[in-house]
């Protein structure tokens, strides 16, 4: 691990765990990196776990937009690195470079991320209260967009899922990367083995907590010689939208 200026890295060797049937990482598996990476980077810059846990907040993401430049099959280490891009009044935004054990990009990822009150669950000023921490959040030529993902709008998969205790995290909601797992398990088995994503967009909109029932919709789309799949997942008593996705695949 090594931390220069605000670009914090970290190298992650791949465990076959970490790995499907095909040999790929897994996209849950590089959410859970990317939130490990977050956290790190975050703490040495003072506003990580140590921070938030003594003031009774915590730290949400809120979107995902990320690119894939390389086949994550049977890569055996995946360097990591993140900066904080800066805040604006409620969101605080970061960026990802993946790297392969060779130094070559294996792919962007930019975010967004919320501060909130853990006893009223509403979001906080980050900009206030990080303002000695981060700079306002100024856009780059080079920066990423996010896609803009519309729900589905015809069902061709769906599955229901239980929302387990090993599903939830110590924010005690479901951690980020089930969403990933509910949403690509709703998938058929032969087009997963045939294609891999290449951009993954991940909105969260909604909390969900133990012992929730998830229902996950999916509707594959092909536009422009490209092949897509939307995705939304529900609470399934409520019927309110909990996360949406949009994958491309090659």
């Amino acid at each position: 691990m090594q931390k220069t200026s605000c670009v914090y890295s970290k190298v992650y060797d791949i465990k076959y765990y970490e790995q499907n049937v095909r040999g790929d990482l897994k996209e849950s598996s590089l959410l859970n990196f990317l939130q490990d990476i977050a956290t790190l980077s975050a703490e040495s810059l003072g506003f990580g776990p140590s921070f938030v846990f003594s003031n009774n907040y915590a730290w949400v993401v809120l979107k995902y937009h990320i690119e894939l430049y390389k086949e994550m099959k049977n890569i055996g280490a995946l360097t990591i690195k993140t900066e904080p891009r800066g805040t604006s009044k409620l969101y605080a935004f970061r960026d990802f470079e993946l790297y392969t054990k060779n130094g070559a990009i294996a792919g962007r990822v930019i975010s967004a991320w919320a501060l909130i009150d853990m006893k009223s669950r509403k979001l906080l000023p980050v900009q206030k209260i990080l303002a000695r921490y981060m700079p306002v959040y100024e856009k780059k030529d080079t920066d990423l967009e996010y896609n803009k993902i519309i729900p589905p709008q015809q069902t061709d998969y769906q599955k229901l899922f239980d929302v387990r205790f090993d599903d939830i995290d110590v924010n005690h909601h479901a951690n980020n990367c089930n969403y990933i797992i509910w949403a690509l398990e709703t998938l058929d088995n032969q087009f997963r083995l045939e294609h891999i994503p290449v951009v993954i967009d991940i909105k969260y909109r909604k909390e969900v907590s133990l012992g929730a029932k998830v229902l996950s919709i999916a509707q594959k789309i092909s536009e422009n010689d490209k092949i897509y799949t939307r995705h939304i997942i529900k609470d399934l008593s409520s019927d309110e939208e909990l996360t949406s996705l949009l994958i491309q695949w090659a």
